[in-house]
């Protein structure tokens, strides 16, 4: 092997380390740190709510402040949140299959299986904590907007019914995504 072989293999094998380090250690903290943050900002939004109820009566104001952040703020938090974890998703997923790229490269380069990282972990993939955080979410967002409603006191049945729709909306265009851009490449395998 030349020195110029060497030093292509000695590229590929530093991104892939950077990569595979990437996706193994920074990437799922930054996701969990954004499960965190959305439930310790709901909790706070909960927290707050419970206060403001257990100090008794409430004026129209606050009863329309709290109902607003229950109707707008959180759901609308709840869907970002969702949208920036399945973004981050799609990332790993992306960065899984050029691993899994790199693997092929060197392993061919050497003719014999050295690196099989990616190769592995595919056979092993989970896939439920995924549909959980889906679903924590969007259940999260129909809750709270369902609980908003019912503060404003407006016809319930007719705000569930557009609530329910709108929800149905978004989980129909979650799911669309994430069958184009997070499952598609997971069956690339």
């Amino acid at each position: 092997m030349g020195d110029q072989e060497k030093q292509k293999i000695e590229i590929m094998m530093k991104d892939y380390e950077i990569l595979k380090t990437y996706s193994t250690s920074t990437s799922p903290g930054i996701r969990y740190n954004l499960i965190s943050i959305a439930l310790a900002t709901i909790g706070i939004v909960i927290s707050g709510t419970m206060i403001a109820v257990a100090n008794g009566k409430l004026s129209d104001l606050v009863v329309k402040i709290i109902s607003m952040l229950w109707v707008a703020f959180v759901p609308a938090f709840c869907i970002t949140i969702l949208y920036v974890w399945l973004g981050e998703e799609q990332r790993i997923m992306r960065i899984g299959e050029y691993c899994k790229e790199l693997e092929e490269k060197i392993n061919k380069e050497f003719r014999e299986e050295i690196l099989n990282w990616e190769t592995f972990k595919r056979k092993k993939s989970i896939q439920y904590p995924e549909k959980l955080i889906i679903a924590l979410f969007l259940g999260l967002s129909l809750g709270s907007s369902l609980a908003g409603l019912y503060l404003i006191k407006v016809n319930f049945i007719m705000a569930l019914i557009i609530d329910l729709i709108v929800h149905i909306v978004i989980a129909w265009g979650t799911y669309i995504f994430v069958k184009r851009k997070i499952i598609a490449i997971e069956e690339l395998k």
